[in-house]
C-alpha cells in the first residue's frame, strides 16, 4: 500500500513541527515541510528540510510549490500555524484537496474582515471601526464610547491587543500599538493592514477556547477549554487552559451552535479550526476563529481515546480517514502558558523540579534560553514556556497548575539598550 504523503507548512518560528513530525512517525506518514528559511541558504541545506518558500508573497510561493512537487502526489496540506493559513488553502484548491477557501481563509487571518462578516452574518458582535495609525488618535473620539480594545488586524496571541477606558488610555494604546507596527518585522505586511487599528466595544464575560475540526462544513468539537484567569485588560495575557469545561451543558451547546455558526459565515469547510469565544448574559460572542490548530505548545494537554495526539486526529483527518470515537478526550488536562512578567534578559529560572514535584503535574517546558530576550505583552509575541497538568477533574488540574506555577521564579533582568547614532 501506498504510504500516505502530507505537505506542511511551517513557519521558522513556530513551536508546532516536533509534534507534527512524532505524529507522522506514528502513523507512517511521509512528510514534505515547506518554510520560509531563508532562501539563500536554502541550497545548502539537506534535501530532506524540504522546500523554502517566500510566505510573504503567497502567489510567488505557490509557484514554487506547485513546480517542486510536479512528480509527487501529495494527500493533504496542514498549515502549522496562522502564517501559513491563507497559502494552506491556495495549495490546497490548486493540488484538487479538501481544504478552505482563499476567501475563507483570508478572513480568519484580518480581524475587520472577519467583524464585518459576522455583523452581516448575524452574530452578536461588537460595535467597531477602523483607524489609521497616521491620523491623531484624538479624531477617534466622537465614535467612542469607553470601554474600547484596540487591536492590530493581522496578529495572534493577544499580542498589540489594549484595552482602554478613557481618552488617556485610548491615546497611550493608540500610539503603543502604532510604533509596534513599525517594527522591521512588519514591513512585508500589506501595506494598508499593517497601518490600521481595529477598535471595538469591550465585551465582558469569560473567556473559553474551543478546539474543533470541519468536515465538509460539518463540526466536530474537540475541546472546550476553560479559562479560569480573568481576561479583562489592559493586556490579554492567556494562562490557563482546562478542559473538559466545567460550564453547564447546555451552555457548552450553545457554544457549539455559535461556532458552527461563525464557521459557516465565513465560510471554512474542512480541517481544523481553534476559536476564541465569550460568554455573558447576551449569548456567545465568537472573538477570533483561526483555520489551524491550537498554538504553542498547547496541543500536548490534549489526549484523544486511547492516547492520541492532536497532531495524530488531524493528520488522520486530513489524509481521509472518518473521525469519530476516537476524538473523545480521555480524562481532565490543562496547560499554563507561563506568563512573562517583564520585558528584560532572562538570567535564570528556579523551581522547576520543585513544580514537577507537585502532584498531577506532567511536564514543565521553559521554550526560552537563558540569555535571551523576553519582551511582555502587549509587544512580546512568546511565552516563557508551557506546563502540562493531567488528573481526574478539571478543579485537581486548574489547582496543581497554580500550586506548580507558585514554585517557578524567572530572573529576568533589565536589557542593555541599544544607543542609536
Amino acid at each position: 500500500m501506498r504510504r500516505k504523503q502530507i505537505l506542511l507548512l511551517v513557519p521558522t518560528t513556530t513551536y508546532r513541527l516536533d509534534d507534527f513530525l512524532r505524529a507522522a512517525v506514528r502513523l507512517n506518514i511521509d512528510v514534505i515541510l515547506a518554510s520560509n528559511r531563508c532562501h539563500v541558504l536554502a541550497e545548502q541545506w539537506p534535501d530532506h528540510l524540504g522546500l523554502s518558500l517566500p510566505f510573504s508573497s503567497p502567489y510567488e510561493a505557490v509557484e514554487k510549490a506547485l513546480a517542486a512537487l510536479r512528480d509527487k502526489r501529495i494527500d493533504a496540506v496542514i498549515a502549522a500555524d496562522d502564517y501559513t493559513t491563507i497559502l494552506a488553502a491556495m495549495l490546497a484548491e490548486k493540488l484538487g484537496l479538501p481544504g478552505n477557501s482563499l476567501e475563507a481563509a483570508e478572513k480568519t487571518r484580518n480581524k475587520l474582515s472577519l467583524r464585518r462578516a459576522f455583523a452581516a452574518g448575524g452574530m452578536p458582535s461588537p460595535k467597531f471601526h477602523i483607524a489609521k495609525i497616521a491620523e491623531p488618535p484624538e479624531s477617534q473620539l466622537p465614535q467612542i464610547e469607553f470601554p474600547v480594545v484596540l487591536k492590530p488586524l493581522l496578529l495572534s496571541g493577544s499580542r498589540g491587543v489594549i484595552r482602554a477606558n478613557n481618552p488617556e488610555e485610548f491615546f497611550a494604546a493608540f500610539h503603543r500599538i502604532a510604533a509596534l507596527l513599525q517594527n522591521r518585522e512588519f514591513f512585508q505586511m500589506r501595506s494598508a493592514v499593517a497601518k490600521r487599528i481595529l477598535i471595538e466595544s469591550y465585551i465582558p464575560g469569560i473567556e473559553v477556547a474551543i478546539e474543533g475540526l470541519l468536515t465538509r462544513g460539518k463540526l466536530s468539537v474537540l475541546a472546550i477549554f476553560d479559562k479560569p484567569d480573568p481576561l479583562e485588560g489592559p493586556f490579554f495575557e492567556e494562562t490557563i487552559y482546562v478542559t473538559p469545561s466545567r460550564h453547564p451543558k447546555e451552555t457548552q451547546r450553545a457554544i457549539h451552535v455559535a461556532v458552527a455558526q461563525a464557521c459557516q459565515i465565513i465560510g471554512l469547510q474542512h480541517g481544523p479550526i481553534h476559536v476564541e469565544a465569550r460568554l455573558n448574559e447576551q449569548g456567545v460572542f465568537v472573538i477570533e476563529v483561526a483555520a489551524r490548530t491550537i498554538g504553542g505548545l498547547c496541543s500536548r494537554t490534549l489526549r484523544f481515546g486511547t492516547g492520541m495526539s492532536l497532531e495524530e486526529l488531524v493528520l488522520r483527518h486530513a489524509t481521509g480517514e472518518e473521525i469519530n470515537g476516537e476524538a473523545i478526550l480521555a480524562g481532565a488536562s490543562g496547560v499554563m502558558m507561563l506568563p512573562i512578567s517583564c520585558s528584560g534578559r532572562l538570567h535564570a529560572v528556579s523551581g522547576v523540579e520543585e513544580a514537577l514535584a507537585v502532584p498531577n503535574i506532567q511536564e514543565v517546558k521553559i521554550t526560552i534560553p537563558i540569555d535571551n530576550l523576553v519582551i511582555a505583552l502587549p509587544e512580546g509575541a512568546s511565552y516563557l514556556g508551557f506546563m502540562f497538568a493531567r488528573a481526574e477533574t478539571p478543579q485537581e488540574v486548574e489547582a496543581s497548575l497554580r500550586a506548580a506555577h507558585a514554585k517557578l521564579h524567572f530572573d529576568i533582568q533589565p536589557a542593555l539598550a541599544v544607543r542609536e547614532e
